[in-house]
């Protein structure tokens, strides 16, 4: 088969592109789960559930793991854990 010069090979296609990022971040939404949110004048806050670490976020990084975006690619570190009567 025979492709134009832009396309090196069947997944530069801007279709199989995209599903491979909606597949990514169905796959990452999947592993968020949010336990509590509270809304107040100064924003919003979180805490949610990833990959069985909580992490404890504001508005904007809520946002972006709703979005499909890791903790690790937003800078975030684990919170103390419910086991720990820190919740």
């Amino acid at each position: 088969m025979v492709y134009p010069a832009a396309m090196k090979s069947p997944i530069d296609h801007p279709a199989l592109r995209q599903r491979a990022a909606r597949s990514a971040v169905r796959k990452a939404v999947g592993r968020l789960f949010v336990s509590r949110v509270t809304h107040r004048a100064g924003g919003t806050s979180a805490r949610v559930l990833f990959d069985g670490e909580y992490y404890d976020v504001n508005g904007f990084e809520l946002t972006a793991l709703k979005a499909g975006s890791t903790p690790a690619e937003l800078g975030l570190y684990p919170a103390a854990s419910p086991a720990d009567g820190t919740f």
